[in-house]
């Protein structure tokens, strides 16, 4: 089984909530797609991975990497211990299918403060689905 994914889109969406108002990055971190899976079968199935330019998928990952790292310091930094709720995920573009997962696209994560107003917020990258099961790739910087 794929280590630490969730059962459906709403799982993740709960989780990041639960981390954002606990404040807690190294949930968020595992909540994200980790190194060993990046770079054994997501990056091989990107087509930046291939010729011509064969990017080097340890660039990519490092790449990748602090652009996480800055995104979820900048998201607990901006909602991390506000007590929202989670309302709704949605996906805005187009599903990108790849050999063994897909990418979903265009995340809009939507929470509730305390006061009752909803908020749509594009923090979270893309999310994986491997065999039914969820995680995302990335948070946005």
């Amino acid at each position: 089984m794929w280590k630490e994914s969730l059962d459906s889109p709403d799982q993740l969406g709960l989780a990041v909530v639960d981390a954002l108002n606990r404040k807690d990055i190294a949930q968020l971190n595992r909540l994200r797609v980790q190194r060993q899976a990046y770079l054994a079968w997501i990056w091989p199935a990107f087509p930046a991975s291939r010729p011509p330019s064969n990017f080097p998928g340890d660039f990519a990952w490092s790449n990748l990497n602090t652009k996480c790292n800055i995104g979820m310091k900048k998201w607990i930094n901006r909602y991390g211990g506000r007590n929202l709720q989670f309302v709704s995920i949605r996906f805005d573009q187009p599903q990108e299918n790849y050999d063994g997962f897909h990418l979903l696209r265009g995340t809009v994560l939507t929470l509730q403060n305390a006061a009752g107003e909803k908020q749509e917020l594009e923090i979270l990258g893309s999310v994986i689905v491997k065999d039914d099961r969820y995680k995302l790739l990335s948070y946005e910087d």
